[in-house]
């Protein structure tokens, strides 16, 4: 996954289709590296990675590792910190995809950026639902003295209806994210964009409403963190089709990439009042359990602050990182291009990591910080390591592509 530029986001010309507008606009020299949008791809998967490595010791949450050791006040706290995560940060990973689509879609057309996605999304997804996740629970329980033998397993855990409960790890987002890509591809290959119209506010109140609208239908049937076929957290599609809508067409438009100070004050305004709306609820409200789904005034009331506070928070941490973060080195450019890889690996390595701990007698909190820390550094050196063969191997292809008569002449071996 290479450094984050403004070529690779902004639309570019309408080559293969016409998936963007001639009228659309980028703010920002066309090749420049965004800075920005690196930085917070590594922040944020590094976010991922603890709050899986804090679920595996009984914050918040479900994963495939679970030891509840965490003491009661660092337990509340990193469930706070995880929920409102997967509620109101992933959102950004979503704009972010948007925004990062445009430029791509018009520059290869709709036909070869779809088969691009394909295989960079889908692969991964359709690897860890059948090989991944299903390995790493045999091998959960075979640690622990409980597993059958592998293939007694594997034909339990694809046998019948029992297909219907494969789990796809941390790679549930990637599968949303590859379901939204392609129905935006199509969508942009039967309906180009038009030249940048309306109003950037417009936009942002649409997408806000768009999501409390659809949180509210969707989670009648789906409450937050229930159970469905293959895993597909139905409950979050909403927010993650908005903002990545929000952000494909912000940056056919050009506005995205630079806020508008409307934009900005609207958004630190809509902050402050969900926040408020939000802690009222809390407050008349009898548990927890009514703002999860149903037909409920607090799930009614959740949805509609989570609309608000899902785009405002978003737009601000964007725009905040863009006015901050002005460059980067090579290194961290290094670390950004693994951020992908490290997002996949992450699932093996926190099991590994946390079977390791297992044994040793030591405090839950303490189990979650090596953890935590192991993990990312874990997860970034297989993406590492995963770029630097993928570079390796396109090298080699390249050079076995060239007539053996070019490369004496490119080592100086020819002579006029």
């Amino acid at each position: 996954m290479g450094g984050t530029t403004v070529g690779d986001a902004a639309p570019g010309g309408a080559s293969g289709g016409g998936a963007t507008a001639r009228g659309s606009r980028t703010d920002g020299p066309v090749g420049s590296r965004l800075a920005h949008l690196d930085r917070l791809k590594v922040v944020l998967t590094a976010g991922v990675i603890v709050a899986h490595a804090a679920m595996s010791y009984g914050a918040e949450g479900t994963w495939i590792y679970e030891d509840d050791s965490l003491s009661p006040p660092t337990q509340l706290v990193l469930s706070v910190l995880v929920g409102g995560g997967v509620m109101f940060v992933l959102g950004l990973f979503f704009l972010m995809a948007g925004m990062l689509t445009t430029g791509p879609l018009g520059r290869r057309g709709p036909r070869a950026f779809l088969v691009s996605r394909l295989w960079r999304l889908g692969v991964p997804v359709v690897a860890y639902a059948l090989v991944v996740w299903p390995a790493l629970e045999w091998l959960v329980d075979e640690v622990r003295g409980t597993a059958p033998t592998p293939w007694a397993f594997y034909a339990a855990e694809f046998s019948g209806s029992a297909w219907q409960q494969l789990g796809t790890g941390p790679m549930w987002f990637v599968a949303i994210l590859l379901v939204v890509t392609v129905g935006w591809c199509l969508w942009r290959w039967r309906m180009p964009a038009r030249p940048a119209s309306g109003s950037p506010v417009t936009s942002v109140v649409v997408t806000a409403a768009a999501i409390a609208a659809g949180t509210v239908v969707v989670r009648v049937w789906f409450p937050i963190d229930s159970a469905q076929v293959l895993d597909v957290h139905l409950w979050i599609w909403p927010q993650a089709v908005s903002l990545f809508v929000l952000g494909a067409v912000g940056a056919e438009r050009g506005w995205i990439w630079e806020l508008p100070r409307r934009v900005r004050s609207l958004c630190r305004r809509g902050l402050v009042g969900a926040l408020v709306v939000l802690a009222v609820l809390v407050v008349l409200s009898d548990g927890p359990e009514d703002f999860t789904g149903g037909v409920h005034w607090e799930a009614a009331g959740w949805a509609g602050c989570e609309g608000v506070l899902a785009v405002s928070a978003s737009l601000l941490v964007l725009d905040w990182s863009r006015r901050h973060v002005v460059a980067h080195g090579r290194r961290e450019r290094s670390v950004a291009r693994s951020a992908y890889g490290a997002f996949v690996a992450q699932g093996p390595v926190l099991v590994v990591v946390a079977l390791l701990l297992e044994p040793l007698d030591v405090p839950g909190d303490l189990r979650f910080v090596v953890l935590a820390v192991g993990g990312v550094l874990g997860s970034f050196a297989c993406g590492w390591a995963a770029v630097r063969l993928a570079v390796r191997g396109r090298a080699r292809r390249l050079r076995d592509d060239v007539p053996p008569e070019r490369r004496d002449v490119a080592r100086g071996g020819g002579g006029a």
